[in-house]
């Protein structure tokens, strides 16, 4: 049996740059930070005379073909040819339906078990041009790095963190769907005067100055028309004094960031007391 790990990921810029009329994705123009944070995922042989098995402990997730592991493994029978059967379990600990890219963290944590675990001999390059038929997100969550990510999620360019932060992330009690909050920033049309450039000069040279200039998320207004929760847990986490608050990807969940590991427990307090889902965890770079 193989056991490896699904990272969860923030995004601390995100500009909507425009959108395929054809499939109606849009293309985005992303800053995205790796996290400890991470699902644990068991992969097993099993005798042929059984079907491939997908479990997870979280009952809310799907295991059936809508699942993005489902899709990973059907990928890769399709792309490599084997006739293995597996028992999957995703140990659930990134919280759905958040924006911290979950589904896309635990295809890509597949994808590369499947590679080692077959002896299948791929090349990363080969993997992510896989993953990419998965999900946008699933060939950054192969590379797991601190990322400038273009496109449809096809363009990743990574770069070098100097250094690093502890991050709250909180999450309302109700989740948000990909599709809603797009749907709704095409109605608002939310324009931050914001550079990713800049942001990822900053967080390379440790200039906090250009890194809070620069951060934001053009998907938040759109987020908090759908959810006000988003916008009432930026405000408990701003008062406290974070460096960088913000939503993260299409949310709903928020995120502190701060090197004040103890600061970060004393606020989770006073938001576990508003009901609020939270949980600490850092940076990887």
């Amino acid at each position: 049996m193989l056991l490896t790990k699904a990272y969860a990921k923030i995004n601390i810029g995100l500009k909507v740059v425009g959108k395929d009329e054809k499939d109606g994705y849009h293309y985005v123009d992303m800053v995205t930070l790796p996290l400890e944070l991470h699902d644990r995922i068991e992969i097993e042989k099993i005798p042929d005379n059984y079907d491939t098995i997908l479990t997870c402990d979280d009952k809310s997730i799907p295991t059936d073909e809508s699942n993005t592991v489902y899709k990973a493994v059907k990928a890769m029978k399709e792309k490599y040819g084997f006739k293995t059967k597996l028992r999957i379990h995703i140990h659930k600990n990134i919280p759905h339906c958040s924006g911290l890219g979950g589904g896309s963290a635990d295809a890509a944590a597949v994808i590369l078990g499947l590679n080692k675990i077959l002896n299948l001999r791929a090349t990363l390059e080969e993997l992510c041009e896989l993953g990419a038929q998965v999900g946008s997100d699933v060939p950054l969550c192969i590379i797991n790095r601190p990322a400038h990510v273009l496109g449809k999620g096809e363009i990743i360019k990574p770069f070098k963190l100097k250094k690093g932060y502890y991050v709250l992330l909180c999450k309302p009690n109700k989740g948000l769907v990909t599709k809603d909050v797009y749907h709704q920033y095409d109605i608002l049309n939310t324009k931050l005067n914001k550079d990713n450039l800049s942001l990822i000069k900053g967080l390379e040279t440790d200039n906090f100055e250009e890194i809070n200039s620069n951060y934001g998320n053009e998907l938040e207004e759109a987020a908090i028309s759908l959810n006000h929760d988003v916008e009432i847990i930026k405000e408990i986490i701003k008062k406290a004094g974070c460096d960088l608050v913000i939503m993260t990807g299409s949310g709903a969940c928020v995120c502190g960031l701060s090197r004040n590991l103890k600061k970060l427990e004393n606020l989770q307090s006073s938001l576990n007391k508003n009901k609020f889902d939270t949980e600490i965890t850092k940076i990887l770079y």
